[in-house]
């Protein structure tokens, strides 16, 4: 077998790329120049737009691009750029087979270190393969442009989920929305506002955002305020999850107060045993262990209050799980018992639920929640640790799309 062919399917060139000759430079580290040139064609293609344009000059000359390492050696690729003339962007470096317009790497090198930063992040890759920080930041940003150039993300929209999750201390906060037919990522911005979810809007447009069935959230109000004007059609379904949450923050304040009254009232002992309950009360009954258990029923004869509080909680929960029309006829019996129930934490709540009360039931009869975003959420934050932390809130979107919105590149031996 030819040297130039064993050398092709080394380095994975494909019929597009023609091996001239190699030189290899000895020291610590071998240097493999491949010289190299694109199969010959009449017509060039443009490196900014790709359209087919006529041969111009040799521009610069001979330029090298970083290749995938060979063993010991450090490979590199040796061509000369040839120009077109573009009929919009005028002379211009031809597309090359083996690259991407205006970088010093190969097409398979910024796949793989782009592989590596997402698998772990941007200084071990940059450390692994003897390149600048930055390098690796602009290879990521460069494949990000060319997927979503490539493929829409918002098209086909039917049922979205609309989160926030944080970038940077100081309550600064990313806007995320997925899609809950593929899980993945379709859009990221930088704030939490009603300017930020109106954005997204803007770029979906009118026509796909009337296509909207349903929006998924929790319940912030600059969520629910753009959507009922920008996809007025859509049904909004609010998390359960948030709900019982809620729930259990109300009765940790009625914990709260009941410690406080026996405290001041000098009940030493009683304030002692409410304190040491705080996380079985948090807990649901399925869960709870026969001596927990226990605790609970114990405070069924030492504090009414806090009892009527975790018996609240809990109904909630079983409500949430009932079928619609039974959910209907029980959160409507759980509203009038939390309002006349004296526990100030659970009235508040039975008006906030009242508020939203279309949501939830809409949750309950469709079973759609904020899940999806809230597991995209978890795996944002390992790309914030891996990362420890971000100070460009792009850099840190550029990230997210190519690890949660199916941006991945393959590596090069799997793309063969």
């Amino acid at each position: 077998m030819r040297v130039s062919k064993v050398l092709k399917a080394i380095c994975g060139f494909d019929r597009e790329t023609v091996i001239i000759g190699t030189v290899l430079v000895r020291g610590y580290r071998p240097l493999l120049e491949v010289h190299v040139r694109a199969k010959v064609r009449r017509r060039g293609r443009c490196g900014r737009c790709d359209v087919s344009s006529p041969w111009l000059d040799n521009g610069g000359g001979v330029r090298r691009w970083r290749h995938l390492d060979a063993g010991y050696a450090t490979v590199m690729l040796v061509a000369v750029a040839r120009r077109v003339e573009c009929p919009e962007h005028g002379p211009t470096v031809a597309t090359v087979p083996w690259a991407r317009h205006d970088t010093m790497f190969t097409r398979t090198f910024e796949d793989l270190v782009v592989h590596d930063a997402i698998v772990g992040n941007k200084t071990a890759a940059a450390r692994r393969y003897s390149v600048s920080w930055r390098a690796v930041d602009h290879m990521c940003v460069r494949l990000v442009r060319e997927a979503l150039d490539r493929v829409d993300l918002l098209d086909g929209l039917v049922a979205v989920a609309i989160d926030e999750v944080k970038y940077k201390k100081g309550h600064r906060y990313l806007t995320v929305v997925c899609d809950h037919f593929t899980g993945r990522v379709i859009w990221a911005r930088k704030g939490r506002s009603k300017k930020t979810v109106g954005r997204f809007f803007d770029d979906l447009g009118e026509t796909r955002s009337a296509a909207l069935n349903f929006v998924t959230a929790d319940g912030a109000e600059w969520i629910h305020t753009v959507v009922a004007e920008r996809a007025e059609h859509a049904i909004v379904c609010l998390d359960t999850f948030h709900v019982v949450g809620w729930a259990t923050k109300a009765l940790d304040e009625v914990r709260r107060q009941e410690w406080n009254r026996l405290r001041e009232a000098g009940n030493t002992a009683g304030a002692k045993q409410l304190k040491g309950t705080r996380w079985i009360l948090l807990r649901n009954w399925e869960h709870l262990t026969s001596a927990q258990i226990d605790v609970i029923r114990d405070l069924e004869e030492t504090n009414l209050r806090l009892t009527r509080g975790y018996q609240l909680k809990e109904e909630l929960r079983e409500i949430l799980r009932m079928p619609l029309f039974a959910a209907r006829r029980a959160l409507t019996e759980w509203l009038a018992w939390a309002s006349r129930s004296r526990l100030v934490p659970f009235v508040k709540l039975a008006r906030t639920i009242r508020r939203y009360r279309t949501e939830i039931e809409a949750t309950i009869e469709w079973g759609l929640t904020n899940g999806i975003a809230e597991s995209n959420n978890a795996s944002i934050g390992r790309i914030r640790t891996n990362a420890r932390g971000f100070h460009d809130p792009e850099a840190f979107i550029t990230m997210i799309m190519l690890d949660r919105a199916g941006l991945t590149p393959q590596l090069p031996w799997a793309a063969a």
